[in-house]
């Protein structure tokens, strides 16, 4: 009988595999397996091992951190306080005169045209300076608070004549012996120098029986101002034009700084104190001294719209006008102490049943004591102490201001008597305060 191919030994199997390669292929993909197997079995254990924790693990992961203790050094210095306001830059007060339509002085019918101008808007005015010329004439200002009302003439008293004398001594020019008050030859003889020497005649009137002229002061030619320094404002026209109205407006001063003070900084606050003059525009600050504090509140003009007690603020150097209506920021360091006291931050300080109050004071590595003190003014979160016991605190010695955690067996204060802390296993737990 013939053999086919098919039944021949080793000869291949129907799908083209020897036996030999089918046997390497099972075994590969046990091997394959097994690999598989044992990714899977180490990965499940990362996670396990991620997962579960031990008692020990939880109870070192979830354990009250170790006493931290706070402490500060006692210091000796002046306690302060910073109040913080607002301000609004003012305009200065301003004075107008004298009437511009008097056709010149002496009743000439000149017409009261503006000849020269001596002093622009801007311009500084001094006592006895010209300011400008109408009609030919001068006009300028003398030092007083009474207002001028009329023409000073010889035979003329009263505050007006007594004020123009004190002015014309002022500048150097004697009135000789006429009692204050009267305007006599020794004044009139003081009026005529003085116009003199800013260079004009001074206006005369006849005097006595012989009808003698003398000097007088014509209304339309000056007036007082009550203080110095003093701005011209503006004119009453331009050189060329008709004077009209008043010739000239004066600011007395420098804009001033109206400050507006919380009440509840009232007690903090008093006249004579420095304070820093900040513009919020620019950042740019500048010293200044309050003047006055008033003890009326408002609520007019509010800057932060509510209500306010009004302050004066004098800058050390003059504000320019360009600042009128401008807001400020004030900055008032409030001295309390008159001199170096001792202090420590007001958490160092807490109080005992006994009444007294105490700080308490390290002594060594683990010790502290309680020290009873007297408190005196506070400011800047410090506060003055001094020992009832001479001695018992000084400047650098080291105090608590506070711990948060107490050690099993430790005591913290409760009213300022020691109460041992336990927690439920026996464990410290926090404490607050700096008593500890």
């Amino acid at each position: 009988m013939a053999v086919t191919a098919s039944e021949t030994p080793g000869s291949a199997s129907p799908g083209g595999e020897s036996p030999g390669q089918g046997r390497l292929r099972r075994r590969r993909n046990i091997l394959i397996g097994v690999v598989i197997l044992a990714l899977m079995a180490s990965v499940g254990g990362l996670l396990v091992s991620t997962s579960i924790k031990s008692p020990a693990q939880l109870a070192a992961q979830t354990s009250s951190p170790g006493l931290t203790r706070l402490t500060t050094r006692v210091q000796r210095q002046v306690v302060t306080d910073t109040v913080l306001a607002q301000a609004v830059v003012s305009k200065p007060p301003e004075i107008s005169g004298p009437a511009g339509g008097g056709g010149g002085s002496g009743g000439n019918g000149a017409q009261p045209i503006v000849t020269r101008i001596f002093l622009g808007p801007g311009s500084a005015v001094s006592p006895g300076r010209l300011i400008l010329e109408v009609a030919g004439r001068p006009m300028f200002v003398f030092k007083g608070s009474y207002p001028a009302y009329r023409d000073l003439t010889p035979g003329e008293s009263g505050p007006d004549v007594a004020q123009l004398q004190v002015a014309l001594e002022s500048l150097g020019y004697s009135i000789g012996s006429d009692a204050s008050g009267v305007f006599g030859a020794g004044t009139s003889a003081a009026v005529a120098v003085f116009y003199h020497d800013i260079g004009y005649s001074a206006p005369k009137v006849p005097t006595g029986p012989k009808h003698r002229p003398a000097a007088m002061l014509p209304l339309s030619e000056f007036m007082f101002v009550p203080r110095f320094p003093a701005h011209v404002v503006s004119l009453g026209a331009k050189v060329g034009q008709t004077a009209s109205g008043s010739l000239v407006t004066l600011s007395l001063g420098r804009p001033g700084i109206d400050g507006q003070l919380n009440p509840a900084d009232a007690a903090l606050v008093r006249p004579g104190m420095s304070v820093a003059i900040t513009d919020p525009v620019t950042g740019k600050s500048r010293p200044g001294k309050i003047i006055s504090v008033t003890n009326r509140t408002k609520t007019k003009h509010s800057i932060s719209g509510g209500i306010y007690l009004p302050m004066k603020i004098r800058p050390d150097k003059p504000l320019p006008s360009s600042m009128v209506g401008q807001n400020l920021s004030l900055t008032i360091k409030a001295a309390h102490s008159s001199g170096p006291v001792l202090t420590v931050p007001e958490a160092a300080v807490f109080a005992g049943a006994d009444g007294r109050t105490y700080v308490s004071k390290v002594t060594g590595a683990h010790t502290q004591v309680k020290v009873p003190v007297r408190i005196g003014i506070t400011g800047g979160g410090l506060v003055q102490v001094t020992p009832l016991q001479a001695g018992a605190l000084t400047a650098g010695s080291v105090v608590v201001t506070g711990q948060n955690y107490a050690p099993s067996g430790q005591y913290a204060t409760h009213g300022g008597l020691p109460r041992k802390v336990q927690g439920n296993s026996g464990q410290g737990i926090s404490v607050v305060g700096p008593g500890g």
